[in-house]
């Protein structure tokens, strides 16, 4: 196996995609070879990834996986590069205005080549500036419901369903989720420190209280034996590239067979975190700062309600017929789907806020004071959404026991 190196990219790509005609000077650079930021953010953290740009303004992104993890050095098995070269190839047939360019495939080495959207900006540092996306809920909901759809049994042959399935297995990186997100803090399973003794132990009443410890079991299960479709599995603000008017979804290597739900409750987990770090963090005015959180709090009830609108757009249009002429099952399937997203949205949430890794939507606050009560917050509306994320009937209810939370 190659490893690649920016000594030898050039000629790497020059054997392997001589198509990709690469006029002097060209420069190379490995995204997160500094501190961690938005590049590694975005890409860095686990492979290595090179951007290769040349004269005429032409730009690549070249992404290879090894058998240790970049930052932390854990071992994962390389071949999730694979999967998700393979998962990108389908899902640009499915949405291709969502998709990055993909030029090339190579499973020997564990690296593929695909168009650097880096002209689009990642949405959780863009958010930290204050800066609206007016056509994010629209194009994300949609990216999820079409990539959602049609890699679901109410769309495919059922033998290709399940053989889809099992080729996207990907126990590994399941795992990963299966524990870091629902059993344990995730990263090192610590308390963030700088917030003091109170918030850990606040953290921590949560984390072992009997009823919510049950609830966080209920939804692991429900991840690990609902497989309804083909999810990103990792489809967070920091995997996302926008601007005013179009979007753009990378580090699709977590995906496998889970619920309609978890992608979107993972999304909607992060803008939880914008939030309650918007009621905080400095603004040039207050007006500023209640508009923003308005904003943020109008996206997570755009996300879902987009969301259903386009999964049953393309039911009414593709849907096998046993499925659509079965009275109330719509109606069933969005109520779940609404439930269970906000569930998945409390324990994703819940296993970044509390821990001690970095989380750039709190790190951007410089006032440990500020950001700790902004973490308070956010785990606040985890403890409601435990609660309660099994008993809600219309997304109104969930959106005023958020804004009962932040003011």
């Amino acid at each position: 196996m190659i490893i690649l190196t920016k000594e030898n990219i050039l000629s790497y790509i020059k054997e392997h995609v001589p198509s990709l005609q690469l006029k002097e000077p060209v420069k190379v650079s490995m995204i997160g070879e500094g501190d961690l930021g938005e590049d590694v953010e975005g890409d860095g953290y686990c492979n290595y990834v090179f951007r290769v740009s040349d004269a005429d303004g032409h730009s690549y992104i070249v992404k290879q996986s090894t058998e240790q993890l970049k930052r932390r050095g854990r071992a994962l098995t390389p071949t999730r590069n694979r999967f998700e070269y393979e998962i990108m190839e389908l899902r640009a047939k499915i949405v291709p205005q969502y998709v990055p360019a993909l030029y090339l495939g190579d499973p020997e080495n564990n690296v593929f080549i695909m168009e650097d959207v880096s002209n689009l900006k990642l949405i959780r540092f863009q958010m930290n500036k204050n800066h609206l996306f007016p056509e994010l809920a629209k194009q994300g909901a949609q990216y999820l419901a079409a990539t959602h759809f049609y890699t679901s049994e109410f769309y495919l042959p059922t033998e290709e369903y399940r053989k889809l399935l099992a080729h996207f297995m990907n126990a590994e990186l399941r795992v990963v989720m299966e524990n870091g997100i629902f059993l344990n803090i995730f990263g090192a399973d610590q308390y963030d420190p700088a917030c003091g003794p109170e918030f850990e132990e606040y953290c921590k009443s949560i984390r072992f209280d009997p009823n919510l410890e049950f609830q966080r079991y209920k939804l692991r299960h429900l991840f690990m034996s609902k497989s309804e479709t083909l999810i990103h599995g990792d489809f967070h603000t920091s995997n996302i590239f926008a601007d005013d008017t179009h979007l753009k979804v990378i580090d699709m290597e977590y995906t496998f067979g889970a619920p309609f739900s978890y992608d979107l409750g993972f999304i909607i987990a992060n803008i939880i975190s914008q939030a309650c770090s918007a009621s905080v963090r400095p603004f040039d005015t207050e007006t500023h700062r209640k508009n923003y959180v308005a904003y943020l709090i109008s996206l997570i009830e755009m996300l879902y309600t987009y969301y259903i609108q386009f999964f049953f757009e393309y039911w009414e249009k593709d849907a096998k017929l046993e499925y659509k002429i079965t009275n109330g099952y719509k109606e069933s399937l969005a109520l779940d789907i609404l439930r269970e997203c906000f569930g998945f949205a409390a324990c994703v949430n819940f296993s970044r806020v509390c821990g001690d890794m970095d989380t750039a939507d709190f790190d951007c606050i410089k006032d440990n004071t500020l950001r700790t009560k902004a973490k308070f917050a956010s785990v606040t509306i985890d403890k409601v959404l435990f609660e309660k994320w099994d008993s809600y009937n219309d997304i109104k209810e969930v959106i005023e026991d958020i804004v009962n939370v932040l003011f």
